[in-house]
């Protein structure tokens, strides 16, 4: 039977929600989605799904005549994440949590963080680190010369440090803390080819030859910034991964590897390409169009980037003012031809135009920054000793049909 599809209009009168949950929804895989054939930049949504949805949600808000809940009726927001149905995999933690848009990290608003801390100090409080400085008795490897770009250089560096560390004997008592800025300070290492004991973002900008004051301030929020974000595919990947109690190297490499996805990574390099051609073709506006007249989506400008994806990108741009009005243009054109807001991916390649920086450095950077919130997650994970359990769902043919 043919599957009935809905407005986002309808669907959310029956789920009685805000857009964003309707989303949330979408994106874990709960409800199906689909482009609106008379309006491609618009969706349909599974009528069946909706209603399985609808039915389940607990705590209604009582109306009154008026429509609007009652104070006494209306529920506590919760910290939780929303309410678990049946068959949602369930991931408890202390790390991080999003509240009207604000991402905070151990209570702490990451856009406030970024306007004034180092990468290192923010790692730490990830990781809920025994020192402000974990980094500090770390050592130099002499051997971080690998060959290939940024990416291959850091999945090569991962595979070293598995193989390495398999060797030893892992138990609960090892410092996880000391573990995990070793694999971060070689990851940077890699990306770099070594060189002084700078902060990391100083590495980069030594790397990547950017000199001004303003300039390296920006690598170092940008760090800061996209250290971590709500739940995705990667991050459940780690904490899957992280549930074995192997290296932190496992972990770690799975977050990795699954950013290289066209869904995560892909999202940068698209926009790092759009960025490009724009300033190739020298119309922002022209290009904009034929992309849209076409049915494709405009990089940067995904549909419905989450609150605090915006926040961060907007503080990332807004903290670079002297950025050409070549590359503001790509900006101000995507929000008045699609009435969205910009992501972060958009933020990190307008960045990398901006600071001239190699073609795969925003992909880089924001995998790099991520791994200090995988190495969070991996950590809380082996620490509390639980593993996400989640079922299979078979809607297949029987196999005695």
């Amino acid at each position: 039977m043919s599957r009935v599809w809905i407005s986002r209009t309808e669907a959310l009168k029956r789920l009685d929600v805000k857009p964003q949950t309707l989303y949330a929804y979408v994106s874990r895989q709960r409800i199906a989605a689909k482009s609106d054939p008379s309006h491609p930049r618009m969706s349909l949504y599974a009528l069946d799904d909706v209603e399985r949805l609808s039915r389940r949600a607990p705590g209604r808000l009582a109306r009154t005549v008026h429509g609007s809940a009652t104070p006494a009726d209306r529920p506590l927001q919760s910290l939780s994440g929303g309410t678990i149905t049946r068959g949602e995999a369930a991931i408890d933690t202390e790390i991080a949590i999003t509240i009207d848009g604000h991402h905070y990290i151990r209570g702490r608003d990451i856009v406030s963080l970024a306007a004034s801390e180092n990468f290192e100090a923010v790692a730490a409080l990830l990781w809920r680190a025994e020192t402000s400085n974990p980094f500090g008795p770390l050592k130099p490897r002499p051997d971080v010369n690998f060959p290939g770009g940024p990416r291959t250089r850091v999945l090569s560096m991962l595979s070293r440090r598995l193989e390495e560390d398999a060797l030893s004997d892992i138990d609960s008592s090892r410092d996880l803390g000391t573990e995990a800025a070793s694999l971060l300070n070689e990851m940077f290492d890699s990306v770099t080819n070594g060189g002084p004991r700078l902060f990391f973002h100083q590495r980069l900008a030594r790397a990547w030859k950017v000199y001004d004051a303003k300039d390296v301030d920006l690598l170092r929020r940008a760090l800061v910034l996209c250290a971590d974000t709500n739940l995705d595919e990667a991050t459940l990947a780690v904490r899957v991964s992280a549930a074995t109690m192997g290296p932190l190297a496992i972990p770690l490499m799975s977050g990795f590897a699954t950013l290289t996805g066209p869904k995560l990574g892909g999202r940068i390099s698209r926009a790092e390409s759009y960025v490009t051609a724009v300033r190739r073709s020298g119309n922002p506006l022209s290009l904009a169009k034929s992309l849209l007249e076409k049915g494709l989506e405009l990089p940067g400008f995904e549909k419905d980037p989450s609150p605090s994806e915006t926040l961060r990108a907007y503080d990332l741009i807004n903290a670079a003012p002297h950025m050409g009005e070549d590359l503001k243009a790509i900006l101000r054109v995507g929000e008045d031809l699609t009435g969205q807001s910009v992501g972060m991916s958009l933020a990190l390649a307008l960045i990398g135009r901006h600071l001239d920086l190699p073609r795969e450095a925003p992909v880089t950077l924001y995998g790099l920054s991520r791994s200090a919130g995988w190495l969070a997650h991996a950590i809380e994970q082996m620490q509390t000793g639980a593993s996400p359990k989640a079922r299979l769902r078979y809607i297949g043919v029987h196999p005695q049909a």
